[in-house]
Formats: C-alpha cells, structure tokens, sequence
C-alpha cells in the first residue's frame, strides 16, 4: 500500500460505528496514567511572570491583524505570550484529586502538546538557548546553551526581534485513554494551541506563521527530542516564527539546523508512566504523516474585515476564563445574530489571525444542527467558509436556502434536529443540549491530493476553528466544548455523501453550561506580577 492508501487505512480504522468503537483500551488503567507536564530534571529553570488581566487590548482588534507596535522581544514579552497561550489557568479539586485546567484547550484534559522555544541571544539572557516551557511552574527549562558561533547563526538567521517556538505531541497521553483514535487527538489539540498562540502574539503587535521550508522529521533533531532518555516519544509537530510581521518566510541555513541537531543538552525527561500499551497504528500514521520540506508561501494575509461584535471587552479574562463545558441546560436560546457573529469570525476573510498561521487554504465546512436560535427555524444548515458556495456531493433532497445576505449560510433541512445531534456525538446529550452543534467537515479527498502531510493539517484547521467557538461563546457568556467521540459514517450517511470527498473530523457545542458545584476552584499561580509592556 502506499502511504496515502495506509493513512486512509488509519482513518476509516479510526472511526467511532454505532456497533463498535474505535479499537481503544476499554477500561482506564489508572495505575499507568500518564503525568500531567513533561519537566527535564536537572534543567536550569528561568522563572517567567504573569501580569495582571486587566492590562488587555480588547477582545475583537486581535482577530484582524497583529495589534498595534511589536512589543520588545525580552523576558516580559515572551512571558505574556505563554502565559495567554498554553499556561495554567486554574486547579480544580474534588473528593481528594486535584488537576490542572490550562489556556489551551485538550481532549480529555490530557495535553499531548509540549512547546520549545529558540530565543536569540540577549533576549532573555546573554546567550540564546534551547528552551522547554514547563506550564505547572510557569517557567522556561533551559535545555541547551548556544555556543557563540551557533548563536550568531541564529541571530543572522532570524528577523530582529522574535523567535522560533516549536510544538511537539507525545501521543501517549491520549492514547493511555482513546487507543488508535489518539492521533486525531494529538492534531486537533496542536491546531487549538496554533490558534491560543497566535492570538497571543496578536496581543503583542506579534505575527505567527509556520515555517514549511524544513522537513518535519528534521525538527526532532533541532527540539532535542531524538536523544536517548525519552520513556515516551515525542515527535515535532511544527516551527513557527513568533515576531514582527514579515512579508515572506525565510529559510533556516543548513550549518544552523546541523549544528542545532548536535547541541549538547542538559536534563533528562521524566517518566510519564511507569508502562505503557503499544498501539502501532500511531507510530506509523505519525511517520508518515510528516511533511517534507513545502515551497516558501507569502505571509502576508492582508488585514482581516474587523469585527466589532464585542465593544469594550477585553481580551486576556476571556482566554483566561475559557472552559470546557461538561453539560449544557437544554433551555437556554440565542438570538440569531449571535449565531451569525460566532460564524463570521470562522472565516478566513475575517479571522487572519489565526487561521492564516499554516499557509493551507481553507478546507473545512460546517454542518450545523440549530436547536434554539431565536429567529433561524430549527434543523440543519451549512456554513460554506471555503468557496462560499453551495456544495455537490450531498443528498438531492437537500433545500439550499441561503438564509443570510452576507454570511454563505444554507438551510439543507428543516425540523427538530436534537436527537439526530445527541446520536451522532455517541449519544452524547451535550451535543443535543445546547443552543447548537456543528459537525466540520473537511475536502478530504481534495486535500489529500497534495499528499499524506495534509491529513494532520486538516485536524488543525478543525482545532483552530474550535478556539475560535470556545473564545467566542465565552464573550457571550456562555460556553462551549469539543466533541471528539462521534459516529463518522453515520454522519456520512446523513448527508448522502457515499464516498470520502468529505470527512467529518470534529464535533462542537455551544450553550448555558451547568457546572459541577462539588469542585472547588483556585488560582493557576501565586500572584507575581510584572511592570505593563
């Protein structure tokens, strides 16, 4: 088979039927529960700080463009863009337990995803380094110390004023809970952390792109995550450049990257798990779902069509404040032009940052299940972000009414859709409970046709849409979670569609949450503060 043939393999092994699951571990084995953060023992560690949340530009500018002058790349700066992008942001505490909720959102809580950052010299020392972002203590574990030739190879190799931060996923944190199914995990956990990183940086007048001129299996080497004493792999992800805008992407020499490769390192990574279960499926769908080394793409998107749905919020409470809904009432409703707000910002024409962070065209469509939306008739709609326009390849039966003059929203069907929602989501109520649900469904088979690479990507795109609703219901004061468990086919089926040109790739739900009030909640940190940027 060759490796597009093994990748689809993956996916349709990956499926959630309503007569079996996905191969998984059936029951948790508590005693080999992965540890909640990587940390490399005996690392330096170089303390970072919060400021306080209300120093915070408001919640719509950020969407649009980078905010305003880039900050100074120093100790502050970087400290602000982590701890609003993949910090802690509470504890939770019940009947003894107590665990961590972060900035960035992750299925089942688990976190696959570790960041690594490459600061040039006399950014936060006088040296530039090889940093792991360690969230429980908010802090950066120095990893490697550049020596003076490498550093000036960075620095000259490197736009004034920002830096490289890398993403890695160790899949055994979701496989330990979801099997073969993990690796859809893992990518759509890295697309939320691409987007809480890039409005992040947005905050601080700072652009986020990815660089594609290396091959993804080279950045083991460059994070330091080939070397012997990993108990659990982890594999790169992506580099992304963190700074001043640019107008193009620009390439890492080759005596940087070796010389990155043959850093000498400090510290030894912690076991995660005193055992782990081997699932082979996602050795092999991680390797050969690495991309090659891609043409140089423009970065300049262009300033986005501002928004202004939100005026006088601030941003920093609202990513701060995110949470993942367990429940949702069953009564609350919406206006419709909430709906329509919440869906204007999921198009790339509105919302560069942070969906412009991959290069990738946009491949994912909405298929939304309206329950109480004052003022759209309940029932199923679709929300065309690629193209804009109406779809072939789904049930003939379906109306196509175009219900808004701006926003290319279509209704397919009308009726009650709220049992069909809660079935499709593994019978899920949540997913019937809330004011809406959505199902994204990507051009898979369209999208593929550029190789086996744009099967991880069309997951992140999936993650990045997610923040975008969690963000969005959260400034309405209301909440939202992600659906990972949900019937594939059977959605298929719904549509009509007979062969795989659309994928459903994730599930989503907004509403009035109701929360457990057995927990008790406290504060991610101690307060430490630092002067404002």
């Amino acid at each position: 088979m060759s490796p597009l043939e093994l990748v689809r393999a993956y996916h349709q092994l990956s499926k959630h039927q309503p007569q079996r699951f996905a191969p998984g571990p059936g029951q948790l084995d508590w005693a080999t529960q992965p540890a909640p953060f990587r940390r490399y023992a005996g690392a330096r560690l170089i303390e970072l700080y919060q400021q306080p949340l209300e120093q915070s530009p408001p919640y719509d500018a950020v969407f649009a463009a980078p905010l305003g002058q880039p900050a100074p790349l120093g100790r502050a700066s970087v400290s602000q863009l982590l701890y609003d992008s993949l910090a802690l942001s509470a504890w939770k505490e019940a009947g003894g337990s107590r665990w961590a909720l972060r900035v960035n959102p992750s299925s089942g809580n688990l976190h696959p995803t570790e960041a690594y950052l490459l600061l040039p010299a006399g950014s936060l020392e006088e040296g530039a380094l090889l940093a792991h972002y360690a969230p429980d203590a908010h802090a950066l574990e120095v990893r490697g110390e550049l020596p003076a030739a490498l550093a000036e190879q960075l620095r000259q190799a490197l736009p004034a004023g920002g830096l490289l931060l890398g993403l890695a996923s160790i899949a055994w944190r979701e496989a330990w809970k979801y099997g073969e199914r993990a690796y859809r995990y893992c990518q759509h956990d890295l697309g939320h952390a691409l987007a809480a990183v890039a409005i992040a940086a947005s905050a601080l007048g700072w652009q986020v792109r990815l660089l594609r001129g290396i091959a993804e299996e080279r950045l083991d080497a460059v994070l330091g995550l080939d070397r012997p004493g990993f108990h659990e792999a982890e594999h790169a992800d992506c580099l992304l450049w963190i700074g001043p805008p640019q107008a193009a992407e620009f390439n890492l020499p080759e005596c940087l990257l070796q010389g990155l490769a043959a850093l000498e390192l400090d510290g030894a990574p912690n076991r995660l798990s005193c055992q782990q279960r081997d699932w082979p499926q996602l050795a092999r769908v991680q390797a050969l779902c690495r991309a090659p080394a891609l043409p140089a793409a423009p970065w300049r998107a262009g300033p986005g069509r501002a928004l202004a749905d939100n005026p006088g919020l601030a941003l920093r409470p609202i990513l701060h404040q995110r949470r993942s809904a367990q429940a949702m009432d069953g009564k609350a409703g919406i206006h419709a032009e909430l709906l329509l707000a919440w869906l204007r910002r999921l198009l790339p024409a509105h919302s560069p940052v942070p969906l412009a962070v991959s290069g990738e065209p946009a491949q994912v469509d909405l298929l939304l299940f309206v329950h109480r939306v004052q003022g759209l008739a309940p029932g199923l709609y679709w929300l065309a972000r690629g193209d804009g326009q109406a779809q072939g390849g789904l049930r003939e039966d379906f109306l196509w009414q175009r219900v808004d003059t701006e926003l290319p929203l279509y209704r397919l069907l009308q009726g009650d859709a709220r049992g069909l929602a809660g079935f499709l989501s593994c019978g899920q109520d949540i997913a019937s409970d809330g004011c809406v649900a959505l199902a994204m469904l990507a051009r898979f088979d369209a999208a593929l046709q550029a190789g086996a690479w744009r099967y991880p990507r069309l997951y992140w795109e999936c993650g990045q849409l997610g923040q975008l609703l969690y963000l969005e219901a959260e400034a309405a004061g209301l909440s939202a979670t992600g659906i990972g468990c949900y019937f594939d086919d059977a959605l298929h089926e719904l549509l009509g569609v007979a062969d795989s040109r659309w994928q459903s790739l994730y599930h989503f739900t907004l509403g009035r949450a109701v929360w457990d009030e057995r927990l008790s909640t406290s504060p991610a940190y101690p307060e430490h503060h630092l002067p404002p940027l």
